[in-house]
């Protein structure tokens, strides 16, 4: 045999042994991740539910968390290492059984014990309506809205002094039960038990219907709440307003048409339109403006 052929032999040996050993250390290493994502870590775990504002010293003493092992690839980064991490505060939510104890699920007593009168600043109060969802929006109002409080009623012969007067002007309009605005902007703070500032992407459990409210809690000063709770509710309407109010009076057209007789703004060639003589599409492309 030739040198040339020798060396070729040789050389394609080499390549064999580099490209196995190459192959074997590959084979290592895909074992060691193996093992190493299965290997079992312990970690703290909820072994029943935990009610909010428990105290942890509590929870150790009723066993209510134990020692588990699981697979090191899904233990949490944020899991406890030790107990002695929660020692002095108390369970932050309700803790579910089988949770993976993590930091932030207990937190100081000063930060976890909050009323709902937290939500109110000086001077104001809370105070709820049950009203209709015909007679707000349809259910739209959310906590955090802010929203007029309009009232209806027929009767204004209080305010006119002579009923048969009222009843001869009302019946030549269809303002029978004439609507006035008794506060602008009033801060709705909760609906039903959503409260604002509450998580908006709370998951029902599975089959579990929302739960269908008519009350609406709002915050306003003890003056204006007597005013307000003075009326019926079954009078009370509640309109939502955009974010970007402002806040302007709104007087009292209704009277003053039916004491004047006046024309419905329909019937008006300077009104026609709740939005003006020109209509709500070109109001809007006004206001949209130079596109």
């Amino acid at each position: 045999m030739g040198s040339r052929k020798i060396i070729m032999l040789i050389g394609s040996i080499l390549v064999g042994v580099v490209a196995g050993a190459a192959i074997l250390s590959y084979l290592n290493s895909v074992e060691e991740d193996v093992a190493q994502a299965s290997a079992k870590v312990e970690v703290f775990v909820v072994a029943r539910d935990i009610p909010a504002g428990t105290p942890a010293f509590e929870v150790e003493q009723s066993g209510a968390i134990e020692i588990r092992e699981i697979v090191s690839e899904i233990r949490p980064a944020t899991s406890l290492t030790d107990l002695a991490q929660i020692q002095g505060l108390v369970a932050a939510n309700n803790l579910a059984q089988n949770q993976v104890l993590v930091s932030g699920m207990f937190l100081p007593p000063e930060v976890t014990e909050t009323t709902f009168s937290d939500l109110l600043t000086e001077g104001l109060v809370a105070t709820t309506l049950n009203i209709s969802k015909s007679n707000a929006v349809a259910g739209f109002i959310e906590p955090g809205d802010f929203v007029d409080v309009v009232v209806r009623t027929s009767a204004l012969s209080a305010t006119l002094g002579d009923q048969d007067a009222f009843d001869t002007t009302a019946q030549q309009t269809p303002y029978d039960r004439p609507a006035r605005t008794l506060y602008r902007g009033v801060r709705v703070i909760a609906v039903g038990t959503d409260i604002v500032g509450a998580a908006e992407d709370t998951q029902l459990p599975d089959g579990e219907a929302p739960v269908e409210t008519d009350s609406y809690t709002i915050a306003v000063p003890a003056d204006a709440a007597q005013k307000i709770l003075s009326v019926s509710e079954n009078n009370i309407v509640l309109t939502l307003l955009p974010d970007n109010w402002d806040p302007e009076a709104q007087p009292n057209q209704v009277l003053t048409e039916i004491l004047t007789d006046a024309a419905l703004p329909g019937e008006d060639g300077s009104q026609v339109t709740p939005y003006g003589r020109d209509g709500f599409v070109d109001l809007f492309e006004d206001l949209d403006g130079e596109g």
